[in-house]
C-alpha cells in the first residue's frame, strides 16, 4: 500500500537528548512476555545502569535509567501496554550518575552473546520487544544477516535519524555479528525515501572497509515487515509458524543492532531509546528518552499542549489511554493532536464481501474468515487459518470499507491463544 508518510514533519533534524531527570521514573520490569524479578529495595541508592531486575534465562535483565533512590515497587501505566506492569520506581537525584561500564571481551560462540545481551536488557525496538538474545540463540544457520532499517510506518523516523547519526556504530556492530553468525552476506534495507541515511550507512561502510551492503526497498506499506524483506532481499520465502532463522536468516531492527553495538563495545545496557515526537507540536524531531519517563514530560521537549495521543505508528499503534503512562523499550513514536492527524473512527458496518482486505493482506490470509472466528472464539479455527501468522499491520483494516475492527480483533484473539 502506498500511504502519506508525514514523515517531513520531523525527519531532518538532529537527535536531541532528554535532559537529566529529577523526576520520579517507573521502569517496567516486564517486557512484552519477559518478566523480571526486583533485586533492589525501597529506599537503596542505584546508579544508571545498575541491575534493579534478573530475568532467568528467558527473560531480560533490567536495569536503571538513571540514578536516584528506589522509592517503591508496583504497577504502572506503560505507553504501549493495555495493561499496567510491575516496576521500579526511582527518586531521580538528577545526578545521572553511571556504574562503571566494561566492554564485552570477544565472545566465542553465539550462546555466549545470547546469554549476554539478555543480561544487558537487549529488546527489539522495531515492534514486538523480543528479547534480542533469545533471537540469537534460536539460529540454526546463518547464510544472511538482515538488518530492517525499513522504517516503512507513517510519522515515524527515529530510525532514519539514528542511520544519519550514528551508522558507524551500526557497521562496526553488524560486521561483528556476522562474524560470530559466520554470515555469508549482510543486508541493510532501507526505504528509497531515506536518502541521507542510505549515504550515512555507505560512508561508515567505506571508512570500515566492511562487506555489508546497503538495498533500497520499495516506499510502500509494510515492505519492512519481517517475511517482505526476507523474501525481497535474501529470496527466502517463511510458510507458516517459521522464523527467518529457520530459513538461514537473522534479521535484526536497525535501532536493536545499534543497541547490541553499546552493549558490545561500550557497555551499555539498554536503559534509552529514540522516540519520535510528531503531529501538533511546534519542536517536532527525535528524541533519546530514558526508559520508565512520564510521556508527559515529553510535551515540553516537543512543544505540544494537546492531550489527545497516540503511540507508536497510525497502522500498529494505539490511543495513549493513561496520562501517566511511562516510555518503554518499545515505544517509538508519539505522535500530538492524533484527532487532527489519523482517521476518525467510525461506526463498523457489516462485510459486503468486496474482498479488498484478501487483496492487501502480506501474508496472503483470509481476514474476513479470520474476523468471523475471532468473534465467534473459535479458536482450534483461527489456529488452523494461521492467525499466528498475521503481523498486525493493519493494512486490512485501513482498506476495509466497512470500518471493521479487523487488525484489533486479530490482535486480541492472538494474546488469547498465548494464554
Amino acid at each position: 500500500m502506498k500511504l502519506r508518510d508525514h514523515k517531513q514533519l520531523s525527519s531532518g533534524k538532529a537527535i536531541r537528548r532528554c535532559p537529566t531527570p529529577a523526576i520520579p521514573l517507573a521502569i517496567p520490569l516486564e517486557q512484552g512476555r519477559s518478566r523480571a524479578l526486583p533485586c533492589v529495595k525501597p529506599g537503596e541508592r542505584v546508579l544508571k545502569g545498575q541491575v534493579i531486575g534478573i530475568g532467568d534465562g528467558r527473560n531480560l535483565w533490567v536495569h536503571a535509567s538513571t540514578s536516584g533512590i528506589v522509592q517503591s515497587i508496583g504497577p504502572a501505566a506503560v505507553a504501549d501496554r493495555n495493561t499496567p506492569a510491575e516496576s521500579v520506581f526511582i527518586a531521580a537525584d538528577g545526578k545521572d550518575e553511571w556504574i562503571e561500564r566494561q566492554s564485552l571481551a570477544a565472545p566465542r560462540t553465539v550462546t555466549e552473546l545470547a546469554r549476554y545481551a539478555m543480561r544487558m536488557g537487549l529488546a527489539g525496538l522495531g515492534g514486538a520487544g523480543f528479547p534480542t538474545g533469545l533471537k540469537l540463540a534460536g539460529a540454526e544457520r546463518t547464510d544472511f544477516l538482515l538488518i530492517n532499517g525499513a522504517e516503512c510506518e507513517p510519522f515515524l523516523t527515529c530510525d532514519d535519524a539514528l542511520m544519519r547519526e550514528r551508522a558507524d556504530t551500526i557497521i562496526q556492530a553488524a560486521d561483528f555479528l556476522a562474524a560470530l553468525l559466520g554470515a555469508g552476506r549482510t543486508l541493510i534495507g532501507v526505504e528509497g525515501n531515506k536518502p541521507e541515511a542510505i549515504a550515512a550507512l555507505k560512508s561508515a561502510i567505506a571508512r570500515a572497509g566492511s562487506d555489508v551492503r546497503v538495498k533500497r526497498i520499495p516506499e510502500r506499506y509494510p515492505a519492512g515487515g519481517q517475511p517482505m524483506l526476507v523474501r525481497a532481499l535474501c529470496g527466502r520465502r517463511l510458510r507458516p509458524g517459521q522464523l527467518p532463522g529457520n530459513v538461514g536468516v537473522q534479521v535484526l531492527n536497525v535501532a536493536s543492532l545499534h543497541a547490541l553495538g553499546r552493549a558490545v563495545f561500550a557497555g551499555e545496557p539498554l536503559i534509552s531509546r529514540i522516540v519520535t515526537l510528531t503531529g501538533s507540536c511546534s519542536h517536532p524531531g527525535n528524541v533519546e528518552v530514558p526508559i520508565g519517563l512520564p510521556v508527559t514530560q515529553l510535551a515540553g521537549i516537543a512543544g505540544a499542549v494537546s492531550q489527545d495521543i497516540h503511540v507508536g505508528g497510525p497502522m500498529m499503534g494505539r490511543a495513549l489511554d493513561a496520562p501517566e503512562a511511562v516510555v518503554s523499550k518499545t515505544t517509538s513514536c508519539l505522535i500530538y493532536g492524533a484527532a487532527t492527524w489519523l482517521p476518525r473512527p467510525e461506526p463498523a458496518g457489516d462485510c459486503i464481501r468486496c474482498n479488498r482486505c484478501v487483496d492487501v493482506c502480506p501474508m496472503a490470509l483470509q481476514p474476513m474468515s479470520l474476523y468471523t472466528a475471532a468473534r465467534e472464539k473459535q479458536m482450534k479455527t483461527l489456529k488452523m487459518m494461521n492467525l499466528d501468522a498475521c503481523i498486525e499491520c493493519g493494512a486490512c483494516s485501513l482498506s476495509c470499507p466497512a470500518r471493521l475492527p479487523l487488525r484489533d480483533s486479530f490482535r486480541e484473539s492472538k494474546r488469547e491463544l498465548r494464554q
